[in-house]
């Protein structure tokens, strides 16, 4: 079960806001309905909760875009629509207690679904309020309270502005303590509303004076982008580590750094945030460790962070090492590929890999890339094989179709190498105590591949043993709405920025998807 999905309260809350505004939603139905994810979101785009909701669910289909809700009724606008969505939809909001009817329409407003029925009457569903203080009915004046409440009310809407026009990074706990007071408001406990907007009002003064130094960040904010959670994360540990500390020149120096660090993170300079967010941990501790001795260091040295040695048993610790390290993320794939289709000099290969990663973990690294270059050779002679081998026996005019599908199989290789030298890099920079579990965070990067998937390959196989030549015309339809799919997918923001905007290495994982679904393409057309 997807443990992030909308349910119960959660579910009803969002589907009220839905009819205030459109927002996002992402679904992947699953075996069975209380298995479903169904995600709905103020700020995210449709594509980028997709895949967090494919990354959650045991499906494996996928459907998003915009919803909006009119009384009974969920409309749902697809990017990307699913089978049969309107009545697998339906049937998890009845479970979810959440009775509405559904219509499921394409990106041009036709519908392409529907499930409608009569609904039984249900006043929590058929109201169309929002937990927002606007919806608070006014007090009657007459009494203390009432007009306190009423002076109350005005307050919190005057707040709302102001926190929208707060900078980003402040926005997520100041709506927090607005919510706070609203709730308050609305139970009539006028004290706790009043000492929590007396609090608001404050904070936002501060912040319009610029008077914030170390005060502790606020939470991750919502990304789909694994890097920046993780880095927010860090940043929200090491302000609450500065906030600890004793007042004096040190913390409020280690509280400049901070607001460096995490205007890295906002500008989107991963790297470097990654090595401040190192030093500053380092600095911290210094800091830390003199204030409990009571003896603390000069503020220039408890200032002035100083890079960590790196890991001896790192394999990006030396030349060698990162060598090594680039090697593998740009053979394993294909070695691990051909292994398993049997292609090529099977035991060499295998014998030779063997050789490479033992070398390699043994910190060897200079032996092991002695067989780099026979590797390249039995790699480029197994994939030659299986070309051969699958052109063998089949009409001329059915080759290009075999070659596009091996290309495009070639492809998808070479994109987990290109993801895999990422990685390494993300690694090699993101060490130490604050990026605990770094290395299984991006191991996400992978999940963004898994929308370029084997089914143009299966539609070109399609082609290549079909031999009646209007059936092949049909297929060929196929392969291009598959083609269009994958080249929508490499405009999603991960894909535009991926290769040369990551902020810690340059790879070609757009770059080659790209190049290889353009040749496919080129095959479809020549072919038409």
């Amino acid at each position: 079960m997807g443990d992030a999905s909308l349910r119960g309260t959660e579910l009803k809350k969002m589907v009220k806001l839905s009819k205030k505004r459109a927002m996002s939603f992402a679904y992947c139905p699953a075996g069975s309905p209380q298995d479903d994810v169904f995600y709905i979101d103020r700020k995210k785009k449709p594509e980028v909760i997709g895949r967090e909701a494919r990354a959650e669910s045991e499906g494996t289909k996928l459907g998003f875009g915009t919803v909006e809700s009119s009384g009974r009724v969920m409309s749902l606008t697809c990017t990307r629509e699913l089978p049969q969505m309107a009545k697998k939809l339906k049937k998890y909001l009845k479970l979810e207690k959440c009775p509405m009817n559904v219509i499921v329409l394409d990106a041009d407003g036709n519908v392409l679904e529907e499930d409608v029925e009569d609904l039984p009457a249900d006043p929590e569903m058929d109201a169309d309020d929002e937990d927002v203080v606007e919806d608070a009915a006014p007090v009657e004046s007459g009494d203390d309270d009432a007009e306190r409440a009423n002076a109350l009310k005005t307050r919190a809407m005057a707040l709302q502005d102001a926190i929208k026009g707060a900078p980003s990074a402040a926005q997520a706990p100041l709506a927090k303590g607005y919510k706070s007071a609203v709730v308050a408001l609305k139970g009539g406990d006028l004290d706790t509303a009043d000492a929590t907007i007396g609090k608001l009002e404050q904070a936002i003064a501060k912040l319009g004076d610029g008077a914030e130094t170390a005060a502790p960040p606020p939470p991750p904010p919502p990304s789909a982008d694994p890097m920046a959670m993780k880095l927010q994360t860090a940043a929200a540990n090491l302000g609450k580590r500065i906030e600890g500390l004793q007042d004096g020149d040190g913390k409020t120096r280690l509280g400049t750094a901070h607001a460096a660090l995490l205007s890295q993170i906002e500008g989107g300079d991963f790297a470097k945030a990654a090595a401040t967010a190192k030093a500053l941990g380092e600095a911290i501790t210094k800091v830390s460790a003199a204030q409990t001795k009571e003896a603390p260091a000069s503020s220039e040295e408890a200032a002035s962070p100083e890079p960590a040695p790196e890991l001896a048993a790192d394999p990006n610790a030396s030349e060698d090492g990162q060598a090594w390290n680039a090697a593998r993320a740009r053979l394993e794939p294909a070695v691990m590929s051909l292994l398993e289709r049997n292609m090529g000099d099977v035991s060499k290969m295998r014998a030779a890999w063997a050789f490479f990663t033992e070398k390699g973990d043994a910190g060897a690294f200079a032996d092991g890339m002695k067989v780099v270059p026979g590797l390249e050779k039995l790699i480029a002679e197994g994939e030659a094989a299986e070309q051969t081998d699958a052109e063998k026996d089949i009409p001329a005019d059915v080759v290009p179709f075999v070659r596009a599908r091996l290309g495009w199989s070639k492809a998808r290789t070479q994109l987990q190498s290109e993801m895999m030298k990422l990685q390494n890099a993300i690694l090699a920079v993101c060490q130490g105590e604050e990026f605990a579990g770094m290395a299984n965070d991006t191991k996400a990067l992978f999940s963004y591949l898994e929308s370029l998937d084997d089914r143009l390959e299966a539609a070109l196989e399609a082609l290549v043993v079909e031999p009646d030549g209007a059936r092949r015309e049909t297929l060929k339809g196929d392969a291009r709405k598959v083609l269009a799919e994958y080249q929508s997918e490499l405009q999603t923001p991960f894909f535009q920025d991926v290769d040369a905007n990551n902020g810690f290495a340059n790879v070609s994982v757009t770059g080659t998807a790209t190049t290889a679904l353009a040749e496919v393409d080129a095959v479809l057309a020549k072919a038409a």
